[in-house]
């Protein structure tokens, strides 16, 4: 008997890797870590997936939830933090980058 979500989670994961090449597996195949320069460090971003046990936007509808910008500022930033809530031309850019390259 097949696990919930085991087909629909390959598929987010090979976009994922597809996206980012250089990413690879930790446990078994249950987790994905993507290795990313910040700032001249190297960080891995850690990516597991959960199928929901329930639907929330019923069998059509492919998402619940529109896309919504989210600004993170690190909380040992020394920059000071603008009014403005408004993402930059370069985030939309990656933004819309990311959403063509996962097909969405």
């Amino acid at each position: 008997m097949a696990i919930k979500g085991t087909e629909a989670k390959n598929v987010v994961f090979t976009k994922l890797q597809e996206v980012f090449p250089d990413s690879f597996w930790e446990d078994q195949g249950k987790i994905l870590r993507i290795p990313l320069d910040e700032n001249g460090t190297r960080v891995e971003i850690k990516v597991s997936l959960t199928a929901a046990k329930n639907n929330l936007g019923g069998d059509t509808v492919p998402s619940a939830f529109t896309a919504t910008p989210v600004n993170i500022i690190p909380s040992n930033s020394n920059s000071t933090q603008s009014s403005s809530i408004e993402p930059t031309q370069e985030e939309k850019e990656n933004v819309s980058k990311l959403i063509a390259s996962l097909g969405l």
